[in-house]
């Protein structure tokens, strides 16, 4: 647990040193239990947050707490493969191992996710997180970095935006042919 806590510190605060000096190599296992800590504390600090607030069961706890890790290893393979291929677009030179571990430890800021009104700003920093590991792991600057970590975030942005504009088209044509004749 100490080797965690500096590890999460050390994220955190110092993210280019951090980066610089990780490994880019050696396998999943410590990024992705370092990433599995943080995502209990998401799901747990979260489903504890759900009780409090909306008078949810204890039983919502243990489902955050598992859904949150389960989902939270899962996303961080497929943003990988997301995140190489743009990476690899822009330049880069790393490997997906890489891009994985970059993930895994910029999880660090979900510890911090749960909090009500100030969770959004926490995300935002772990997006920069991504952005410096991106930097370090694939060998681009920080603008090439910030592009290849952002513009996967504008597309889907946009998609579920247009989405979003057909379901809403969809619903109000459907308005207006049940309800045209009144």
């Amino acid at each position: 647990m100490d080797d965690y806590v500096e590890t999460l510190k050390k994220v955190l605060t110092n993210p280019e040193g951090f980066y610089s000096e990780m490994p880019k190599s050696g396998g999943f296992q410590e990024p992705l239990t370092f990433a599995a800590i943080n995502f209990a504390i998401l799901g747990l600090l979260s489903g504890i947050i759900a009780v409090i607030l909306s008078g949810a069961s204890a039983t919502s706890i243990v489902i955050s707490l598992i859904g949150v890790v389960i989902i939270g290893i899962i996303g961080l393979f497929i943003g990988g493969i997301i995140l190489y291929i743009f990476f690899k677009i822009f330049g880069g030179s790393g490997d997906y191992e890489g891009t994985v571990r970059i993930l895994s430890y910029s999880s660090a800021a979900q510890v911090f996710a749960w909090i009500p009104v100030v969770g959004w700003i926490v995300s935002l920093y772990g997006i920069w997180l991504n952005i410096v590991g991106g930097k370090h792991v694939h060998n681009l600057t920080t603008v090439k970095s910030a592009i290849a970590v952002l513009l996967p975030l504008i597309i889907l942005a946009v998609i579920i935006t247009l989405l979003m504009a057909v379901i809403i088209a969809a619903i109000a044509a459907m308005g207006i042919g049940a309800f045209g004749g009144f």
